[in-house]
């Protein structure tokens, strides 16, 4: 493609678009689809065949090399969009002026001119709803391979484009760039601030020819520390800002351009970028799966780390009884146990269950967070919800059967054998597995421990 091409595609958008947009409900909105979202992860059973390739593929994929390019995928075309009912946490201010100063990357932003620059960016970038380009030469990876690639804006006179692969249900994308008559450059530090996370290697490697710039940034990309969600439930972003969860999650999934099953709420609008939650299916009656996260201006979603949650970080909460509950019930397991969502999947990592219902009678408070939100758990017995969890999670865990046992025609074996922790629904109350806290909008959401999560051979 042309630099004059470039020049012309930046001006044209330009002249349409003028400043930076917010987005529009038909993508902040709550978006529905006919057809529900594929599973994430598949029964394990189901994927032996492939385990060894789904592996040799992710380690290419992982360090950028050798990959072909993406199938190009077109854009979502979203039929019906129904704005999702919102809370009434305090409004973003208006500004009455852009903000004034020099506009260079700073260690400190507070909040308040975070907001300001949001509204008023100093910056120049100018966001537009993705659009399908089939080849990009500057970005190709493979001399005749075609670079598919998202035209998501314009600065300046470059075009700004961003590229994404497809693995284990998420689209990752592997890099934003800028693209006009100085060349390609990949944006390795989009935020303002200093002391966020960048673009390195071996998680981000840019095509051949194009220049790693760590000096070009967005005010739009740059996210206020805290964010109310109202009554008190606050969100933070400087866990996921600073230190993006599977380390080439800096820019986001790009799930919400390319799947037409995507469904999101908007929790609370920031001029061009929302909190959000990620809104997936359950096999589990009653439950319904939220991620919390951050909708960009270019249509990716963010996943916001389980420490910038309130009650995100299992290990941090603290138990009325005193007993401390942060270490794995598998010994060979050293890693801090998060709050995940009960319904949800192995590898998916999604937030929380959303209960349809809440019985006051079947729970009792239990422990509080760091934050100061109340917890509950089961009554003693437990209750129908805390049994059926556990059952799910037990009946959906499968590996490969270890050295000398049997397995199904698959080679699989399945539940406790498998290695799941809780093989009884005393042990599942005792850990404190299953818990309960109210959302911002007063709604129930249940979280879990993470050991307590059905075990996969291998996430596929």
């Amino acid at each position: 493609m042309s630099d004059e091409l470039h020049a012309l595609l930046a001006r044209a958008s330009n002249d349409i678009e003028g400043s930076v947009p917010s987005l529009d409900g038909g993508r902040l909105g709550l978006v529905r689809a006919a057809a529900r979202r594929r599973r994430i992860v598949r029964r394990t059973a189901e994927s032996f065949a492939g385990v060894g390739a789904v592996g040799v593929l992710g380690v290419g994929l992982w360090f950028g090399l050798g990959e072909r390019a993406p199938e190009p995928v077109e854009p979502v075309v979203t039929p019906t969009v129904t704005t999702s009912p919102t809370t009434t946490p305090t409004t973003t201010p208006t500004q009455d002026a852009a903000p004034t100063g020099p506009v260079v990357r700073e260690e400190s932003i507070d909040d308040a001119a975070v907001l300001a620059r949001l509204a008023a960016p100093r910056t120049g970038e100018v966001w537009q709803t993705p659009t399908l380009v089939p080849d990009v030469p500057e970005l190709r990876r493979i001399d005749g391979e075609p670079a598919p690639a998202y035209l998501v804006g314009t600065h300046g006179e470059a075009s700004i484009y961003l590229t994404a692969w497809e693995f284990g249900g998420s689209w990752h994308v592997d890099g934003l760039f800028e693209v006009g008559p100085q060349g390609a450059r990949l944006i390795a530090c989009p935020s303002a601030r200093t002391v966020d996370a960048c673009a390195d290697e071996p998680n981000y490697v840019p095509p051949p020819g194009v220049v790693r710039d760590v000096d070009t940034f967005y005010d739009t990309l740059t996210l206020p520390a805290a964010v109310d969600l109202g009554d008190g439930f606050t969100v933070t972003t400087t866990g996921t800002a600073r230190s993006p969860e599977s380390g080439f999650a800096l820019y986001g999934d790009a799930v919400p351009i390319v799947d037409a099953e995507y469904e999101q709420r908007v929790l609370r609008q920031l001029g061009p970028v929302a909190v959000v939650a990620r809104v997936t299916t359950s096999e589990v009656s009653g439950l319904t799966n939220l991620t919390y996260g951050v909708a960009t201006p270019f249509g990716t979603f963010v996943r916001l780390d389980p420490q910038d949650v309130p009650g995100g970080e299992f290990a941090a909460i603290s138990w009325d009884d005193g007993v401390e509950r942060s270490a794995s019930a598998d010994a060979d397991d050293d890693r801090v146990v998060r709050t995940v969502a009960p319904g949800g999947y192995a590898c998916a990592w999604t937030s929380f269950s959303e209960a349809a219902s809440h019985v006051p009678g079947d729970w009792r408070p239990a422990g509080t967070t760091p934050g100061g939100h109340r917890v509950y758990v089961p009554v003693a017995g437990g209750n129908p919800l805390s049994r059926a969890v556990r059952a799910w999670q037990e009946e959906a865990s499968s590996t490969i059967a270890p050295e000398g046992v049997e397995g199904d025609e698959y080679g699989a074996v399945h539940g406790a054998a498998a290695g799941y922790p809780y093989t009884s629904d005393d042990a599942f109350l005792q850990a404190n597995a299953l818990f309960a806290m109210q959302g911002p909008a007063g709604e129930w959401l249940l979280g879990m421990r993470s050991d307590a999560l059905h075990v996969v051979y291998e996430c596929a």
